[in-house]
């Protein structure tokens, strides 16, 4: 299965561990000839279950090289950032993984932490929605909505941002929003904060109402508990151009209650080809 192209970019889990993730985008060719850049964003809990100061949430990057099965990532950790605003925080790199794709739809990520933590493992993934571009041959398909997906964020207060797919085949768009508490700064890890965002999605559309939820009570790649997602919230996500968005949120609930705003996103990466808006 080739690794260097941009239709594996999207969602996917593991069902048997509903409720966290990993939002997945791969930059062909942007190392070099032959060489993408993979950019993972995982979302996932504490090893011990409980309320939103055990969410976690980890990025990971390696490189892809045409005709390799499988691509060796950096694991990172964020911390010390505050909810949609300063200071900026940069990842220090807590692991290592190892990400394959046996076709479009399936996957494995296999993970080794170095924090001290001894944890280890591998993940079965799964395409969340329905493939769109993704080929195990050497076609490129493009397709002018689902090119909108990727990284974004504000670089205002870059190490939070967000990974988005926009699918048209499933007529829905789905985003993870990685951030932190409103007070997070002082709070290590247990400041981490995410959220995720759903919305239905009609091919063409550029500015798609979306319902925020936050997931809490799980644990890390474990079904040790069971995770529960709740609506805290809705977003008007709003694509000006290829690599320029706003979001604009309002918090009803959850541990963000009461935050507003509007955020200009710029698209991290080159624009995928295909993109037109």
């Amino acid at each position: 299965m080739e690794l260097n192209q941009q239709g594996l970019t999207g969602s996917w889990y593991e069902p048997a561990t509903s409720g966290q993730g990993c939002e997945v985008e791969v930059f062909p060719d942007l190392v070099g000839p032959n060489v993408g850049l993979i950019q993972v964003s995982w979302f996932t809990f504490d090893t011990t279950g409980g309320a939103a100061e055990r969410q976690r949430w980890y990025t990971l990057s390696g490189n892809a090289q045409t005709g390799q099965p499988t691509a060796s990532l950096t694991i990172y950790q964020n911390i010390g950032g505050n909810f949609n605003a300063p200071p900026v925080t940069n990842g220090v790199a807590v692991g290592t993984a190892t990400l394959r794709f046996a076709s479009c739809a399936d996957g494995q990520l296999t993970y080794d932490f170095t924090d001290g933590s001894g944890r280890d493992g591998s993940i079965p993934l799964t395409r969340l929605t329905q493939n769109a571009t993704c080929s195990t041959t050497g076609a490129r398909p493009t397709n002018a909505d689902f090119a909108l997906s990727g990284n974004w964020y504000d670089p205002a207060t870059a190490g939070q941002g967000f990974t988005v797919e926009v699918n048209p085949g499933s007529a829905t768009i789905f985003l993870a929003w990685y951030t932190y508490a409103a007070a997070g700064a002082s709070a290590g890890a247990a400041g981490q904060r995410w959220f995720t965002g759903q919305g239905d999605f009609s091919p063409g559309t550029r500015s798609i109402p979306i319902t925020l939820y936050e997931t809490n009570g799980g644990t890390f790649d474990s079904t040790a508990t069971t995770p529960h997602s709740v609506a805290v919230g809705t977003a008007t996500l709003a694509f000006r151009s290829c690599a320029g968005a706003t979001l604009n949120f309002n918090f009803t609930g959850g541990s963000s209650s009461g935050a507003s705003g509007l955020i200009a996103l710029s698209r991290i990466g080159p624009v995928p080809q295909g993109c037109t808006h």
